[in-house]
């Protein structure tokens, strides 16, 4: 039996109350699970099972990041956005191959603690851009470029242009807070900074922001299946050079108590601190993207 902060008294099941969940069906339903943590919250009645437990457990270097090189030059591609109001917007690439395996090739997040295992202090600097700035970088990453029209006017936009070899973003999300965030100083307009981003050419959709789901998509695509060639494989895999997004899929764990007592239940989910990247790629893992060979590049 437990209490509810609202004092209604619940009773807890145990599954083995149930004469059938022995031998083969038990081990069926704890494989399940991917991780053993989220068989004792879940089965165990452990409600704090995944305190401190890192997000990701299923990402091992050692499968998920392969070399550049490997990474298919054909594809199609997508990438999210994350945009900030005091520290660099975060951006992230992925292809999809005819087979359906995913491949973070790209990667930009320009702060000073990139790649780096620390965080910034409030003594650091950190540095600053323009959204017409990341709209030109993102166009010269991909090979593109952005036409500009009312150059240096306050009504002055982009268009987005494709080049000869340049490669083909089908689809671009960017988290719903963009249309939150004023991009004020930026121009005598205000303006948020998804319509900032789409008056530079980039547009971009909403994706599905809900953690839960973007998380449990995320470890859908980490997780080991059958290949014919490689034994067990996952479907994502990380280019060697995005260093960020593999760091923080390293350190994102769940939070902690400091102390804990039977009234008191911790919201089982990551700490919000260095996740910009990851956010990235819960987007686009639940975008619903497939590959169509005519829409490769």
């Amino acid at each position: 039996m437990r209490e509810t902060p609202a004092g209604i008294r619940v009773a807890l099941l145990h599954y083995s109350a149930c004469p059938e969940m022995t031998g083969p069906r038990l081990e069926h339903e704890r494989a399940k699970f991917s991780s053993p943590a989220y068989w004792r919250q879940e089965m165990e009645m452990e409600a704090h099972a995944l305190e401190g437990q890192r997000v990701y457990d299923g990402f091992d270097p050692a499968i998920h990041v392969i070399a550049d090189a490997i990474v298919p030059k054909r594809g199609c591609r997508f990438m999210a956005i994350d945009p900030h109001p005091r520290t660099p917007h975060a951006f992230l690439w992925v292809l999809i191959d005819p087979w359906g395996d995913w491949y973070v090739y790209r990667e930009l997040w320009p702060s000073q603690v990139y790649g780096a295992g620390r965080d910034l202090r409030d003594t650091d600097s950190e540095n600053a851009y323009t959204v017409r700035e990341y709209a030109e970088t993102l166009a010269a990453l991909e090979g593109n470029r952005i036409e500009w029209l009312n150059a240096e006017r306050d009504d002055e936009y982009g268009i987005y242009r494709e080049k000869p070899g340049g490669e083909r973003v089908l689809y671009r999300f960017m988290d719903q807070a963009g249309k939150g965030f004023q991009a004020s100083d930026e121009s005598a307009d205000l303006e948020s900074y998804a319509r900032r981003y789409d008056r530079c050419g980039i547009q971009c959709s909403d994706p599905m922001r809900e953690h839960r789901s973007g998380e449990d998509a995320v470890r859908e695509l980490l997780k080991l299946r059958a290949h014919d060639r490689f034994g067990l494989w996952p479907r994502l895999h990380l280019a060697a050079s995005c260093i960020e997004v593999q760091l923080e899929l390293t350190r994102h764990r769940y939070r902690m108590l400091r102390t804990w007592t039977g009234s008191r239940e911790l919201r089982q989910e990551g700490v919000e601190a260095r996740c910009h990247l990851i956010d990235c790629l819960r987007y686009l893992a639940t975008g619903r993207l497939f590959y169509q060979e005519s829409l490769s590049s």
